[in-house]
């Protein structure tokens, strides 16, 4: 059943040769693994570095490739990319519901309220709407949330090392995704549930040796799986302390920007009532009318929901009704209403604590991402709900509860009572009452774009209230028609399923949109003139003003480019370039010293803002228009002059009348050289340009450096001639190799200790729980066939 819901879900991607639409993936995601798929083909081993965006990054430290290491991955080399990135999306979805039944069952409830809790994470649409916005790294995680809290269940009820040998793969696999700042999330959520859990162990149970050592195994084995995931957590978490450019907005800011940072992207009081009526606060995706420029909320704009469902959420207090592991129910809302205090942000205190106490939450921004934490919490609530519906309407409780109870009479009360509720609701709503209050009293100081998107979402907004409403009428039917033995409760159960799926479903068809990738990623006449020009001249860069200096489509036709999109790029470049956040490249724009340097050869503007250049383009096509810059430095070069400044002056100095970018080069630190000065007699040819390799052959008449238009980082390794020298840090970003007279061959190579440190790492923590494991499994069935012929043998 969960696969054909799944498949109707997506029938639209299923039944085509599209592709799943994402913002993220249209924007970077498809062009960084297009990228990486293409290396693995040609070289045979993994890329380490990607010279294609904004002078060229990391490839593993920067996580540019997302989910490089993560299984998944590997439906990229067995089909069409295009088809890879929304398969994997697909196949995460149907797991999702298939482990969320497992962990409802892990609990001792039944599978009817398993299969409804099952179905409503599978249609979950705070899972399936990250679709849209392309945050694949959240939906996995997302995903594999019931999968982690099903093992550690198991590891706390069954015997031996393999319930936590599996814990720590689906740590490894958590990590791997790799979106730390949910798995950071989900871990602190399962740790909360394990000492929870090894509480009632030792307290209630009066089993505290057990539970103690419990912990102590979880621990052990949550470690292992972080040291099997080490290729995808230790060089990344070193990357972004040291080099990426985030340091701007985290470890290197005022405490008062970093507090400005860490709390955007916050859940508003307009997307808390979105939980109970989505389209209450709108959406910013243009596929549905509710959808389409409705979002009036306080963030910039909004891609997807949060929304857990309206029956779900109805039927947590249901659950909290009964006496059936009462503890468990209360933990679970408590866990639940603590993630939704820390999405709120800064409206209230939770979030303030945890960002004053925890370490590593003053590195992350968005504490609406915490929602998938509220929205598993609310779906294992509402599976009690579900049993305690069932077992009430049969007298099935153990408490004397038979029909006409004092139980019943509760269940009917809460049921009815919030469909009077939301009626109300409704008809304020109809009325314009109610955006009336909630503007006078919540948002009162609503914009103009926001106030005009009301505008547009109010009628959409009376609708919701009135799907809701009769929604919950028909939920509170269901319990009605069970209660007086109607029908059963596999038909209850059923009309339950069927009224989940409608009320998630109409929310995740707004996020789901299938295009053409040939269409979409296809060259239009001027990249084809560019990657003809790239066939025949020396190495250059393009600057590409579209989408504000975002594009990076150019790249994925193999265009080197000045700018572009990369959420944790060098930060040195950008200081180079001027670039901050998603905006332009200011430095690159207002300096023609500056565009010398970065080796920019091309510009590329959107093609209907051609005629404002003031001259004619080069080539034209349907999206774009090139014109040629001349008068740029080559992308490598010989200089026998430099000036050592600290950083905080090499970029202004290189934007002054001082600075000379065909003699000069700015340098971090002396050279470890004489320089002589003047002009270099002298030729630099390149003999190889690999992804992570490039060689030179270079003559020079004088003690010179050569000067690399491509970005400085620790792991690049050069050699002249066969003998190691430094790569020193140049013009603030890039590189310059020292030369002594005479012709050299200069190889530069991508090595890097601390990965080849990480991947061992990884290895070893792998071997150390696939084997430990798979002992512990031989050891069980030994124990168990002893077991059995000893039992026939009597």
């Amino acid at each position: 059943m969960y696969a054909l819901v799944t498949l109707v879900l997506f029938r639209e991607f299923v039944l085509s040769n599209g592709m799943l639409f994402g913002s993220d993936t249209m924007s970077l995601g498809y062009p960084a693994r297009w990228f990486y798929a293409q290396a693995v083909r040609e070289l045979g081993s993994f890329p380490l570095w990607n010279p294609f965006i904004l002078g060229g990054t990391p490839f593993i430290e920067s996580t540019i490739g997302g989910d490089t290491f993560y299984p998944t991955t590997l439906l990229a080399f067995v089909q069409d990319l295009h088809r890879a990135l929304g398969w994997k999306l697909v196949l995460h979805v149907y797991v999702a519901g298939l482990v969320t039944y497992g962990w409802i069952r892990a609990l001792g409830l039944s599978r009817g309220a398993a299969f409804v809790s099952g179905l409503a994470y599978l249609l979950a649409p705070f899972m399936v709407t990250l679709v849209y916005p392309g945050h694949d790294g959240k939906l996995f995680v997302t995903a594999l949330a019931p999968l982690l809290f099903w093992v550690a269940e198991w590891s706390l009820k069954g015997r031996g090392w393999l319930p936590y040998a599996t814990v720590g793969l689906v740590v490894t696999l958590v990590l791997l995704t790799p979106h730390y700042q949910a798995a950071y999330f989900l871990f602190g959520a399962v740790g909360a549930y394990y000492i929870f859990r090894t509480l009632q162990i030792g307290l209630v149970d009066k089993a505290r040796r057990l539970a103690a050592g419990k912990l102590a195994a979880f621990l052990l084995a949550a470690t292992l799986g972080a040291t099997a995931a080490g290729i995808q957590v230790i060089p990344p978490l070193w990357y972004v302390a040291n080099y990426s450019r985030r340091t701007a907005t985290t470890t290197a800011t005022d405490a008062a920007s970093n507090l400005e940072y860490a709390s955007s992207w916050s859940l508003h009081p307009e997307e808390i009532a979105g939980l109970v009526v989505p389209e209450f606060v709108g959406s910013s995706v243009e596929t549905t009318g509710w959808t389409s420029s409705t979002y009036w909320g306080r963030n910039a704009f909004k891609l997807n929901h949060e929304y857990a469902g309206l029956v779900i959420l109805l039927l947590v207090p249901i659950g909290l009704l009964s006496s059936r592991r009462r503890g468990l129910q209360w933990f679970f809302a408590g866990l639940g209403a603590t993630a939704l205090l820390y999405g709120l942000g800064r409206h209230t205190p939770v979030w303030r604590a945890f960002y004053e106490l925890l370490p590593g939450i003053k590195l992350f921004r968005a504490p609406s991402m915490t929602v998938f934490v509220f929205g598993l919490a609310a779906v294992s609530g509402a599976a009690f709900g579900v049993e305690h519906l069932l077992q009430t309407s049969s007298g099935a409780t153990g408490e004397g509860e038979g029909k006409g109870s004092g139980a019943q009479r509760s269940i009917g009360r809460v049921l009815w009572g919030t469909v009077a509720v939301l009626a109300v609701l409704a008809l304020l709503a109809s009325t314009g009452a109610l955006t009336s209050l909630w503007l006078a009293v919540v948002y009162r100081d609503i914009g103009a774009p926001q106030a005009d998107a009301l505008v547009r979402a109010r009628s959409y907004l009376v609708m919701g209230f009135w799907v809701a409403t009769s929604l919950l009428a028909l939920t509170a039917a269901v319990w009605e028609g069970l209660r007086r033995r109607w029908f059963g409760s596999r038909t209850a159960v059923a009309f339950l399923a069927i009224i989940v799926a409608i009320d998630l479903f109409r929310v995740d068809a707004a996020f789901l949109r299938v295009v053409d990738p040939q269409a979409y990623f296809a060259p239009d006449e001027a990249l084809r003139f560019l990657m003809a020009e790239r066939e025949r001249q020396p190495p250059f860069r393009v600057l590409s003003l579209a989408q504000s200096g975002q594009d990076v489509l150019p790249a994925l036709h193999g265009l080197e480019l000045a700018a572009g999109h990369h959420p944790n790029d060098l930060a040195r470049y950008r200081e180079l370039i001027g670039m901050v956040g998603s905006g332009l490249p200011e430095h690159l724009l207002r300096s023609e010293k500056i565009l010398s340097v970065t080796n920019v050869r091309y510009l590329l503007t959107p093609v209907e803002l051609a005629p404002q250049m003031g001259r004619e383009p080069v080539a034209r096509g349907g999206r774009y228009a090139a014109f040629e810059l001349a008068g740029g430095q080559p992308r490598a070069y010989l200089v026998a002059d430099a000036v050592v400044l600290p950083d905080s002056q090499a970029v202004p100095f290189m934007m002054s009348s001082a600075f000379d970018p065909a003699s000069q080069v700015v340098l971090a630190e002396p050279a470890p050289l004489a320089l002589e000065g003047g002009a270099v007699s002298g030729n630099v040819t390149w003999t190889a340009r690999e992804v992570n390799r490039l060689a030179l052959r270079v003559e020079t008449d004088r003690p010179s450096l050569l000067v690399l238009a491509e970005n400085w980082f620790p792991a690049w390794r050069a050699t002249v001639d066969g003998e190691s020298v430094p790569v020193l840090r140049a013009n603030h970003t890039f590189r310059a190799v020292p030369l002594s007279p005479g012709t050299h061959t200069v190889e530069l190579t991508y090595r890097s200790r601390l990965l080849a440190r990480a991947l061992a790492t990884s290895v070893a923590g792998l071997l150390v729980l696939v084997a430990s494991g798979a002992a512990s499994w031989a050891r069980a069935r030994r124990a168990g066939a002893g077991a059995s012929s000893g039992s026939r043998d009597a």
